[in-house]
């Protein structure tokens, strides 16, 4: 008699295990997502597609259709292989960091030739004047007259901070990226926006931050 209960338990003990076993790895399979490989052509033509939605949200003093030419422009140049392996890795795998930075400075360098405030990029330590020119050409009209504050001794954030409680009035928001560099790179965009835009940012591979006053 004893014999056989000790059977039934090991029988009733080796079952559990087994299903504790087939549980786990479903419960296992049920949270954790697949990995989502993209390919080349999927993600360039986001990161394109990203920059197209900016310069529709965006206010700048960029020429529309000659900035979008040159978008598309890059994006053709980028279709043909020439960024797989990018510049630090040494692998034949596609770098979507390397294509990201190479593209956003290559939008940042035309802009910059054109004179023109697409993004527009201060250099640290940051020069108010250059600051100051550089957001008012980009303003819409309404908004052009605004007399910013000189804060020169001030942090970045503080000192954004007292021009964002100035834009705010004129329902316009300024944002900023950081590439690590002594760079920042701005942009202004329409306060009801803000969500737009930050998609349109998370596409072309970057991170922002918008500064809010209230």
């Amino acid at each position: 008699m004893t014999e056989h209960l000790f059977e039934y338990i090991s029988i009733i003990l080796l079952l559990f295990s087994v299903g504790l076993y087939l549980l786990r790895h479903k419960i296992k399979s049920y949270f954790q997502s697949p990995s989502i490989q993209i390919s080349q052509a999927t993600f360039g033509k986001r990161v394109k597609e990203g920059y197209i939605s900016l310069l529709n949200l965006l206010y700048h003093n960029s020429d529309k259709e000659d900035l979008e030419r040159e978008i598309r422009d890059i994006s053709t140049q980028r279709a043909d292989g020439r960024y797989v392996g990018g510049y630090s890795k040494e692998t034949n795998e596609f770098d979507t960091e390397s294509f990201v930075l190479d593209y956003f400075y290559e939008i940042i360098n035309y802009t910059d030739n054109q004179n023109t405030n697409f993004i527009f990029t201060i250099n640290s330590p940051l020069n108010i004047e250059e600051f100051n020119n550089k957001l008012r050409a980009s303003l819409p009209k309404m908004a052009r007259e605004i007399e910013f504050p000189l804060l020169s001794n001030s942090k970045l954030e503080e000192m954004l901070l007292a021009y964002q409680e100035k834009l705010n009035k004129y329902k316009v928001q300024i944002s900023y990226l950081s590439d690590g560099s002594d760079s920042y790179y701005f942009l202004l965009h329409p306060l009801d926006k803000e969500d737009a835009v930050k998609k349109a940012i998370k596409d072309i591979g970057l991170k922002s931050r918008v500064l809010n006053s209230n």
